[in-house]
């Protein structure tokens, strides 16, 4: 945007940059989990598009760097960024001899990046581990789900982000075809759709769970270019922020949840399409100071809820101070409950002749770290996930790859929660519960339902 980084529009922009992350942790704490990485990856992607005209290389290699990162996620992440990066490269570049250039350039670093990524990585552990999924999954995903209902649902809940863009394809063909009417019905109605937008954050209570934030900040960053494209600003420009306002979505493909449940861990990237969107169009003015924010007071009631409300943790983060013992070597800060829940495990397994490096199975699929707390080793997958309908399935196949040896010698963790397998389930699938003894009945810390410790009665060594 050439502006000077003393410009005070510039520091709002960045400041706002730098925070607009962080709506992300409305559900996940910062690990790295494959969502995660997809929001790490769409922002490479759109620091890639932002450079495309100006720093061509650092483009292509920013690029690369996404699809890389993009490659530990879901395949339909992959083509979803590829493609976006390829629509940027066409509406960037004039002649087709640069669009080769430039993803050429694009294609020579991605390969680097493999080539690193194989060099360094346990290839042969993940072609065990993609093995194992052919085997209990086949090529399907293992919850079977159809993308097409997932949009038409999205297209439903999430019209206001769709119109939006419908109505900026509106406006970039009336400026191409100089249908100035057009364009200026179009203007009119974008102006309209922000200040609705805008008023509706004032009478509707925070949600970050549902399409609302999205709406607001994808809607309006959309709004906002359409109206850009009557002040002369570059089409160009404004089409590759129009693509930056996509990877949200283009995020969200190939999960098997709710694209609005989905899409609210991604509207970070709205927020700058409409900030920057409100720099173009109201430079040096009261409207990009009141979007910035309205992107922290967004931020703030995000990650506060996240911080709040923790996904999978018992308390809020503030309680979460307690150093407690992880494994032989390990140490978490954990909430009361939770730490009195580990204590309670590691107690009775010592006591029962457990020895570090034992076998442990979580049947729950609720507690998988539990085997970890008490220095346990689960065989085969470290996670039989409950709660979708692939489960069943998968604990079937799990307990033909351990084995009738292994099983014998495991202890069991069995939960009674909402989505955990229950114990009739594990005995039609032929697991024995008469050959064990259960040891405890300890309440999970979160949802306060049973779990039951069962030891095997077999005769084992002194540690």
């Amino acid at each position: 945007m050439k502006l000077s980084w003393r410009d005070p529009d510039a520091i709002l922009i960045a400041g706002t940059a730098l925070l607009a992350p962080f709506l992300y942790y409305t559900y996940w704490l910062p690990t790295p989990s494959y969502n995660w990485l997809v929001l790490v990856a769409g922002w490479m992607l759109a620091l890639g598009l932002v450079l495309l005209e100006s720093l061509p290389v650092v483009s292509a290699f920013t690029a690369a760097f996404a699809i890389a990162v993009a490659l530990f996620t879901r395949p339909p992440n992959v083509m979803a960024y590829g493609a976006i990066y390829l629509v940027g490269v066409l509406c960037a570049f004039p002649g087709n001899r640069a669009r080769l250039v430039q993803l050429g350039h694009t294609i020579l670093f991605g390969l680097c990046f493999l080539v690193v990524l194989a060099a360094s990585l346990p290839l042969g552990t993940m072609l065990n581990q993609i093995n194992g999924y052919f085997v209990v999954f086949g090529g399907s995903h293992p919850n079977p789900f159809s993308m097409r209902d997932q949009q038409t649902e999205f297209l439903r809940d999430g019209w206001v982000w769709w119109a939006s863009g419908g109505l900026l394809l509106v406006c970039m063909f009336a400026r191409c075809s100089g249908r100035t009417v057009i364009a200026r019905w179009a203007e009119l109605i974008a102006l309209f759709a922000i200040v609705l937008l805008g008023l509706s954050l004032l009478r509707r209570a925070f949600d970050p769970g549902n399409c609302h934030v999205l709406s607001v900040l994808g809607g309006g960053g959309f709004a906002m270019l359409s109206i850009a494209c009557r002040r002369g600003i570059s089409l160009k420009w404004i089409a590759l922020l129009a693509l930056i306002g996509l990877i949200p979505w283009a995020a969200t493909l190939g999960s098997a949840g709710r694209v609005c449940f989905q899409v609210a861990l991604f509207p970070g990237l709205s927020l700058m399409v409409l900030v920057v969107a409100t720099a173009l169009v109201l430079p040096r003015s009261f409207g990009l100071t009141l979007a910035c924010f309205v992107g922290v007071y967004l931020v703030y009631r995000a990650t506060a809820a996240g911080l709040t409300s923790p996904y999978r943790l018992a308390t809020p983060i503030m309680l979460q101070t307690l150093p407690t013992r992880i494994g032989p070597d390990s140490t978490l800060k954990l909430d009361e409950r939770t730490r009195q829940f580990i204590h309670t495990l590691q107690s009775d397994v010592a006591s029962h002749g457990f020895c570090l490096g034992d076998l442990a199975i979580d049947l729950s699929g609720e507690v998988p770290g539990a085997v970890f707390a008490i220095g346990g080793r689960m065989p085969v997958f470290p996670w039989i996930f409950a709660g979708y309908p692939s489960s069943h399935r998968l604990a079937s196949e799990y307990l033909r790859m351990v084995g009738p040896e292994r099983l014998r010698r495991a202890w069991l963790i069995l939960g009674t929660g909402g989505h955990a397998l229950k114990k009739e389930e594990w005995e039609g699938l032929g697991l024995d519960f008469a050959s064990r003894a259960l040891i405890d009945n300890l309440t999970h810390p979160v949802d306060g339902s049973v779990v039951e410790l069962y030891a095997p009665l077999v005769e084992r060594p002194p540690c």
